[in-house]
């Protein structure tokens, strides 16, 4: 005689281990950019601009320069985010173990693991909305346009392709990267918050770039933050996530890029509440969102030819 299991199922405990959240790269431009809030649907960056004009000493008074008030639109949408999860459902899988006794369940058991799941995923979505969102486009980066698509429409930036590239490799990226910051405006080659914007990609093959070069004293090149100064200069280099996958590389000083939002809080506050009259849980977030460049003739950008 022997044990039949034929009518069995091959077990599987699903409560052994605790639900853990996908992890993912999050946004951080808007840490080294200007940020603009108060926005309600659209306002403007106001720019002072002057001329000098030098005259030889002589007596009298004969007036010349122009001192020019400007503006540039910033122009943030709104975007929401709604879900709804009906708690019964859980009753039927392993979920039930979370659950409390009692058919009125009003909480989702794993609340603090949803919403920083939540938290994080809202975060990446605006740090891709600022640098790939295009309105002619499809998907989350529909809802705004982006830095990418404005840099592209502007006929005044700088082309920081000197050397005419058609592809980021390890044996150009350094070459590009100088190139692009000997391109930089003598008129803003000083400041202390001149950023370039690469993706995570794009940094890792110019860590490893330095670091074969036999750069090994440079420490930057190892930095675990991604972050790193070109050898050299004032010029810091950040990866970010909203320029991965793109080839494209984006120069400037920290004052002259703007993101524009309403209340800065918004994209976090979101509301998880229990809905009476639908008996389910629901999840609204919602902010806004824009772009903008004061003075587009100081950006350097990198595209491949």
């Amino acid at each position: 005689m022997s044990l039949d299991v034929s009518g069995l199922s091959v077990y599987t405990d699903e409560n052994k281990m605790d639900l853990i959240k996908k992890s993912i790269l999050e946004g951080r431009t808007m840490e080294y950019i200007t940020v603009q809030p108060d926005i309600k649907s659209s306002a403007t960056i106001n720019i002072l601009d002057t001329t000098l004009v030098g005259q030889a000493g002589s007596c009298g008074f004969n007036p010349d320069g122009t001192t020019a008030l400007t503006q540039r639109a910033i122009s943030v949408a709104p975007i929401k985010i709604n879900e709804s999860i009906c708690l019964n459902t859980l009753e039927s899988y392993y979920t039930q173990k979370m659950m409390n006794p009692g058919s009125y369940n009003e909480a989702i058991p794993f609340e603090q693991l949803y919403a920083e799941e939540k938290a994080g995923k809202i975060n990446a979505m605006i740090e891709d909305i600022i640098w790939k969102g295009d309105t002619t486009g499809a998907g989350n980066l529909a809802l705004a346009d982006g830095l990418l698509k404005l840099i592209d429409s502007l006929g005044t930036v700088v082309d920081g392709n000197v050397g005419a590239e058609t592809a980021i490799t390890a044996a150009n990226v350094v070459d590009i990267v100088d190139g692009m910051v000997g391109v930089v405006p003598t008129d803003i080659i000083n400041k202390d918050d001149l950023v370039l914007f690469v993706g995570y990609d794009t940094y890792r093959t110019y860590a490893k770039a330095l670091r074969d070069a036999n750069l090994f004293h440079y420490t930057g090149a190892e930095n675990t933050d991604f972050i790193q100064v070109v050898p050299g200069t004032n010029v810091k280099v950040v990866a970010v996530r909203g320029l991965n996958g793109t080839d494209r590389l984006v120069l400037s000083t920290s004052a002259n890029v703007y993101a524009g939002t309403d209340l800065l809080s918004d994209a976090e506050d979101f509301k998880i509440f229990y809905s009476n009259d639908n008996d389910e849980v629901r999840f609204i977030a919602k902010f806004k969102i824009g772009v903008q460049v004061a003075f587009p003739e100081f950006v350097v950008e990198y595209t491949n030819a």
